[in-house]
């Protein structure tokens, strides 16, 4: 419990700076979105658009509802979100080592597998915690705006997509770090990932031929496109367990072995 609290304390900045600033610009969409509601003539302009839209993820006919926009605009959420979990489940794994304090914790009467714990668990709560505000600032910004059933529904969707794939991610990160010798690369390379990958989600919403690689993107398992149709899909659900339960199972078989830089 104790190195839970530390865990906490150490990363509840970082958790502020990136909810505050990712709030921020909600905000500011919000005031963009007061040009588009009840505006059928300017999203009429927009229709030769369809297909960069749809890239981004999104579709320009419901753009003129609160759901509609917010999907749009999802990979201000999908990529802050996950890059967030990434830099978390990297740095949190690799903190020791980096603070040049792993000699001090392990002399202390726990074992390796008892820290990890701490920090995964940590590590969850903060993710969770991270897309609870994010969902509740989304809800509390276009309040004004006579929401419906249509954009709290899209909005429970979300928050099981948002932390789905941010968990995938972390879980990602942590695997890497717990992995690596040079603990400094864990997090550049789980960010490249998540980079390739969302290139990658852009190429298949666009070209019908690599819908295969669906299965292999984490960014394709809860599109906002499906959110906001409250369409889950079993076969994402269990591949998103599968992937963080995976990880999450290496970071201890690799953890043990590892031979700490102090």
């Amino acid at each position: 419990m104790n190195i839970i609290k530390r865990e906490l304390r150490s990363n509840l900045k970082a958790l502020i700076i990136w909810v505050s600033v990712l709030s921020l610009i909600i905000l500011v969409a919000s005031t963009e979105f007061a040009v588009y509601h009840d505006n059928p003539d300017l999203i009429a302009a927009f229709e030769g658009f369809e297909d960069m839209f749809a890239a981004l993820g999104g579709s320009i006919a419901n753009i003129g509802t609160p759901e509609g926009f917010l999907s749009l605009m999802s990979i201000y959420l999908y990529l802050p979100a996950s890059i967030y979990g990434a830099l978390l489940g990297s740095l949190i794994i690799s903190k020791e080592e980096k603070d040049r304090t792993a000699e001090y914790l392990f002399t202390l009467p726990v074992t390796r597998n008892q820290v990890l714990r701490s920090k995964i668990i940590a590590a969850i709560f903060y993710q969770i915690v991270f897309v609870t505000v994010i969902i509740l600032a989304s809800i509390l910004i276009f309040y004004r705006y006579d929401l419906d059933e249509n954009f709290y529904s899209f909005m429970r969707h979300m928050f099981v997509a948002l932390t789905m794939t941010s968990l995938i991610f972390m879980s990602i990160g942590m695997l890497l770090a717990s992995y690596l010798e040079q603990y400094k690369r864990s997090g550049s390379l789980t960010l490249g990932l998540l980079i390739g990958t969302y290139m990658l989600n852009m190429l298949i919403e666009v070209v019908e031929e690599l819908e295969f690689l669906k299965y292999v993107v984490p960014f394709q398992y809860f599109t906002a496109e499906n959110m906001i149709n409250s369409n889950i899909e079993f076969i994402f659900v269990f591949l998103s367990l599968l992937i963080i339960t995976s990880c999450l199972s290496g970071v201890f078989i690799f953890y043990k072995k590892r031979d700490l830089y102090i």
